[in-house]
């Protein structure tokens, strides 16, 4: 149990420098900004794709669904937040509303796959 929990929180920790390593290092992404997938720029895919972990990772903190799900959207937006104060990076509203996306997906996913979970035959 004790194992378990400590190899969530790791994963949850890794998770979290993963996000703050994206959003503060000078990145360039020219060539991704040029690629569509279904009609969708890439970076603004990547954004989403981010954020579907998110509730996912709710186990090692022991939040509600509901609190967990508004800090991934505090996180969503300080991420794009902390990049317009940075001169090598740029806000755009549209990272900000992928991040939201992905947050929204994840959480949606989550509360699918726990009434599939908890459905009895």
């Amino acid at each position: 149990m004790i194992s378990r929990l400590l190899s969530e929180r790791n994963l949850f920790a890794t998770y979290l420098l993963t996000v703050v390593l994206l959003m503060v290092l000078p990145l360039n992404s020219g060539e991704i900004n040029n690629t569509f997938i279904l009609h969708l720029r890439g970076d603004y895919l990547l954004h989403a794709i981010l954020f579907l972990p998110w509730a996912f990772l709710r186990y090692s903190t022991k939040q509600s669904l509901i609190s967990w799900f508004f800090r991934g959207i505090l996180l969503a937006a300080a991420s794009e937040g902390i990049q317009y104060l940075l001169p090598y990076r740029a806000y755009n509203v549209n990272d900000l509303l992928a991040n939201l996306i992905g947050i929204f997906l994840s959480t949606g996913l989550w509360w699918l796959f726990g009434k599939i979970k908890n459905k009895k035959p």
